[in-house]
């Protein structure tokens, strides 16, 4: 019996099956198909004869010479034939269609039906096998079934392949583990799945023709057991699967981008218009994905090392150390020439902070942030250890100072972390060394009692007083005294203990410093180190730590050129006639220009020139400062020197942020000058206080900078630039379809294999840019646990939990039917006191059962023999 009918396949089943031998991990097909089944005896594969789509198909017999013809006739081999001479209008596209047959056993087998021209014939030569290859490959899809590379022969003298089997890729038999069910020991799981491989004997063998270097088809079977794809599932096979190399970039870029395999396949689907258009399903995303980090392994320092050096040997003022004692990795530093060329410049004030669970091994990473000319976080270095110790704090200080030649700052602002004050006492000797103030104020509700912060003002005025930068240190600590005799604080433990440490955190005693108020607090460093942290991940490996490090740095060196491009070209909106505020727009960068021209406009309302005097030469004046209400906050002396135009300020604006105060253009007002002296020009706040090589592309290393990269990228940037100036041209784009079609062709004649750049090994090696290493000398740490990494049940303070319970609402408990905060109906203590109240009530009861039952087995002997009446029974 022989049917015609389009065989229509719809993928089942789990998307995550994957056979022991990666050749057999693709959908083919999905009619399900016994693999138990019993081949017919009587019937031999491997001899069924090609028929022509006129003639009846017939199968051989083994056993016998003459051939069995089938009881029906066959009148055409497609069914879309047959739909297109009784409908004119059907659609003349050739769509994929095989027949099926049931032999005398009523085992179904499928022949698919393809142009002749396309279907390999026996005696037909190639002139290479990598033409043959792609020739069977080709068939394949038009038939609908994947390949697999089956056997091959070789010869033993000189190695040389004569011989190969190319077969669908659901041949050999099916290898599965019954489980049996009577074995109640084994406890295994199993997994309810369908078989991909069912012993399909369709094949195609090639070998070489002697004397030549021609491949010859000697055996062509092109019968399956299972049924074939449709077109319109031809995405389901393996090769319409196979991830290229567009996709696996796609797939690394997104993990960059912090996102997954599953969300980047999404996106591809939405790209490219549907699933039918995109490689690969999730599963080949997430399968791929998790090949790329299995690859790296327990080489992963090794690979983080070597790549690092290779950077500090090839690319310009690289700095790269580390150190590892017992060939574990402790500590690393590395710094490039960008950064120090930054530091030179706005090296003058620092912070640097420990940063946690960025990486796999916990690792502590501590960049070195500054503030830049466009007042933006700035990179100088980063580091990473393996221990929050003074040893690793000193060393990495250390190689800082070396990468930078010994440049120490001004200033350096960290937490209160006592391994990184020993470490900057013992490395920045001429540095002073600043805490931050913010943590310590945000201990004041911990520290000091809640009903106190609750019905006062103490933390207003405790926050005035300390961020007070105007104030001398003998104002700060007259008024302090006054503050805590003012709340009866002056036996307070904490707060005595933070005002022996005054010098160290209070901004009143840094008013003498340069640049003093750039930064008071870490929280710059801790806004740059959440980016990073963000953005990188737990689970990454060294190796991909460092892909999203260079990332994230491209991304604020790629703001900083936005800003210095915005200020190059554009102009801003001036507020008022002043000469001078053309003048700070020429040359300070844009955001800095804001600041000063706001000190500028302010000046016209907020200050007046009270009293002036002149003293040898030099003119004195008594500068007021008012604020909005016209009420007087503070008077100022502003001394001037006309002769060399020398200005200073009591307010000390200038020394604290790098440009002149409003106190300072009120005299300046006064006496017409109309440009800001040069020696009050800041070079840190100006334009193009940077070269332009710091903007070049080589100095940008989370792109591919390679030449094939530059022309890959390229090309795809032409041809979407041809799409869309045609997108809305059905004639040019058909055309330029046929363009690009005939040099892919020509591409795929001249290359009809995938070459060996495109192998998964070299392809994870080109994402990462790493290398296998030839021997392992290093490895990663081992399980750390550092200061800050915590859980979350970590332990809190009894001030903590006082401010937790007084933020929670009112609730009520169901169980002693009250309004309160700290506890409900499961852990109420009324409930508990009355659970204790009965368990003791029924330990009572069952000891005086106990007793009873004593006595009434004392009076009733137990082998009575008595009957027992009714009236024994009766309640």
């Amino acid at each position: 019996m022989v049917s015609n009918q389009s065989i229509s396949n719809q993928e089942h089943g789990s998307n995550q099956e994957h056979e022991s031998n990666q050749e057999h991990d693709s959908i083919d097909g999905v009619e399900s198909f016994n693999p138990r089944y019993e081949d017919n005896p009587d019937i031999d594969m491997d001899n069924i004869n090609e028929t022509n789509a006129d003639q009846s198909p017939s199968l051989v017999y083994a056993n016998e010479d003459s051939t069995l013809p089938l009881s029906t006739p066959v009148k055409s081999n497609n069914l879309a034939v047959l739909e297109s001479a009784d409908n004119p209008d059907a659609n003349q596209e050739e769509s994929i269609c095989s027949n099926f047959y049931d032999s005398p056993n009523r085992t179904r087998y499928w022949i698919p039906s393809v142009p002749s021209d396309s279907k390999p014939k026996l005696h037909s030569k190639f002139d290479s096998w990598e033409n043959a290859y792609a020739f069977y490959e080709a068939y394949a899809e038009q038939a609908g079934f994947s390949t697999k590379l089956a056997q091959s022969k070789k010869q033993k003298k000189t190695g040389k392949v004569t011989m190969r089997y190319l077969s669908c890729s659901r041949a050999a038999k099916p290898t599965s583990k019954e489980k049996d069910a009577v074995d109640l020991t084994d406890i295994s799981p199993t997994r309810l799945t369908s078989f991909k491989r069912t012993n399909c004997k369709a094949i195609m063998k090639i070998r070489v023709v002697k004397n030549t270097t021609q491949w010859e088809v000697f055996e062509f079977n092109e019968v399956h057991n299972h049924g074939l794809l449709t077109q319109d599932n031809l995405d389901f096979l393996r090769k319409r699967r196979k991830l290229t190399f567009y996709e696996q970039e796609f797939i690394n870029k997104c993990r960059l981008a912090r996102i997954g395999p599953t969300k980047a396949h999404t996106l591809q689907v939405a790209l490219k218009g549907g699933h039918h258009n995109v490689r690969g399903t999730k599963n080949d995303f997430k399968n791929w994905s998790r090949d790329n980090n299995g690859y790296i392994g327990k080489r992963d320092a090794q690979m983080f090392v070597a790549k690092m050096l290779e950077r500090s040997k090839n690319l310009e003022n690289y700095s790269f150390n580390y150190l590892a004692p017992d060939r574990k990795i402790r500590c690393l530093f590395w710094a490039d020439d960008v950064s120090k060329r930054n530091y030179k410049v706005f090296g003058d004030v620092i912070a640097f902070d420990a940063t946690y669970d960025t990486n796999l091994y916990k690792m502590v990473f501590v960049p070195f942030t500054g503030v830049d000319h466009h007042k933006k976080c700035v990179t100088f270095g980063a580091g990473l250890l393996s221990a929050e110790t003074t040893e690793c704090y000193s060393w990495l200080l250390e190689k800082f100072l070396e990468a930078h030649h010994g440049k120490q700052p001004t200033l350096i602002l960290t937490d209160q972390d006592p391994a990184m004050k020993a470490a900057v006492k013992a490395v920045f000797d001429n540095t002073t060394h600043r805490l931050c103030t913010w943590h310590i104020t945000q201990k004041l509700p911990l520290k000091v009692c809640g009903d106190i912060l609750k019905n006062t003002k103490l933390r207003a005025e405790f926050h005035k007083l300390v961020w007070n930068v105007y104030i001398k240190p003998e104002m700060f600590e007259e008024r302090w005294k006054l503050l805590l005799e003012r709340y009866n604080l002056q036996d307070h433990e904490w707060l005595g203990k933070m005002y022996q440490k005054r010098r160290k955190w209070v901004p009143g005693y840094f008013r003498d410093l340069p640049m003093c108020c750039l930064m008071k607090t870490t929280s710059r460093c801790e806004s740059s180190n959440h980016l990073f942290k963000v953005n990188s991940s737990p689970t990454n490996n060294l190796v991909q730590f460092l892909l999203f490090f260079d990332s994230i740095l491209d991304g604020q060196r790629y703001q900083q050129r936005s800003l210095e491009v915005r200020t190059e070209a554009t102009v801003p909106k001036f507020k008022c006639e002043s000469l001078i505020e053309r003048h700070a727009a020429r040359i300070y960068t844009r955001d800095v220009f804001k600041d000063v021209q706001n000190e500028i406009k302010r000046l016209e309302k907020t200050c007046y020139i009270a009293e002036r005097k002149t003293v040898d030469g030099i003119h004195s004046f008594q500068v007021c400062h008012q604020d909005v209400r016209l009420d007087i906050l503070n008077e100022f002396t502003v001394s001037f020197d006309k002769s060399d135009r020398t200005i200073t300020c009591s307010c000390m604006g200038f020394k604290r942020i790098g440009y002149l105060c409003r106190h300072a253009f009120c005299v300046f007002r006064h006496h017409k000058v109309d440009e800001i002296p040069d020696q009050y020009i800041t070079p840190r706040w100006t334009r193009n206080v940077l070269p332009s090589s710091v903007f070049s592309i080589a100095n940008r290393y989370g792109i591919d900078q390679s030449q094939n990269a530059i022309l890959r990228h390229r090309v795809v940037d032409n041809i979407q630039q041809c799409v869309d100036r045609v997108r809305s041209d059905e004639g040019r784009l058909l055309l330029l379809d046929k363009e690009i079609q005939m040099i892919k062709d020509k591409i795929f004649n001249e290359l009809p294999i995938d070459t060996s750049s495109n192998s998964k090994r070299a392809v994870i090696q080109e994402l990462n840019s790493i290398n296998d290493p030839q021997e392992v000398h290093l490895e990663p740490p081992p399980g750390i646990r550092n200061k800050g990494s915590g859980t979350a049940k970590r332990l809190r303070g009894p001030g903590e939990k006082a401010i937790e319970i007084t933020e929670k609402p009112l609730k009520n408990c169901n169980y002693c039917k009250q309004k309160v905060k700290n506890h409900d109906s499961r852990n109420c203590p009324k409930k508990k006191a009355d659970l204790e109240e009965l368990k003791k009530l029924k330990e009572c009861q069952l000891k005086k059962n106990a007793t009873t039952n004593d006595e009434v087995s004392e009076e009733t002997p137990g082998n009575s023999t008595e009957d027992t009446s009714d009236e024994d029974y009766r309640c």
